[in-house]
């Protein structure tokens, strides 16, 4: 596979592949980010709430903001939730695209996970992909700058031309039928 451009934003860090054998990317959190808007020096970017290097000026983001060990830290309390931004931009070739997906660690040792999974990132995207993570433990979380927050799995897509028919009886008929949602048994 040839390499793949990678451009990091500021206080972004190259995502990583841990192992050797390791299939996914570890990627690190930037700054928590906007859902709804914009960042008016940059329209191709959310705008930054939170950047781990200066309080917020908004009063429902910077309730948020403590200090732990002389460093700002989000809180999560249980239940809620952030979106937050992964620190690059690429540009993929067609038809290769990216999963974000949550990193098991973090679900079953703090109960972190990732809600928009997997978020699928396309080639022809030029943003910053944002993670929204998730707090359903029953005690507060502590986002921290660069923290790994989720993974990147990049893969190839088969992109078939859809041909449409007349009848549901023209489609190759199957054991299982329609049967969905556990019908297969759980042994």
């Amino acid at each position: 596979m040839d390499d793949l451009p990678i451009y990091l934003l500021p206080g972004g860090k190259m995502p990583q592949r841990m192992t050797e054998e390791a299939i996914g990317y570890d990627v690190y959190l930037r700054a928590v980010v906007s859902a709804f808007e914009e960042d008016p020096s940059n329209p191709n970017l959310r705008k930054t709430l939170f950047d781990f290097q200066n309080r917020p000026a908004a009063p429902n983001i910077n309730r948020q903001v403590v200090k732990v060990e002389d460093e700002l830290v989000y809180r999560m309390n249980p239940g809620e939730s952030a979106l937050v931004g992964i620190g690059f931009v690429t540009a993929m070739p067609f038809p290769m695209f990216y999963w974000v997906a949550p990193r098991s660690g973090l679900s079953s040792k703090h109960g972190i996970t990732v809600t928009n999974a997997p978020g699928t990132v396309d080639p022809d995207y030029r943003g910053e992909a944002g993670v929204l993570v998730y707090n359903r433990n029953s005690t507060t979380f502590y986002l921290r700058h660069d923290m790994r927050i989720a993974q990147i799995i990049f893969q190839y897509a088969l992109i078939p031309e859809l041909e449409g028919v007349h009848t549901y009886e023209e489609l190759m008929q199957t054991q299982r039928g329609a049967g969905g949602f556990g019908s297969t048994g759980l042994q």
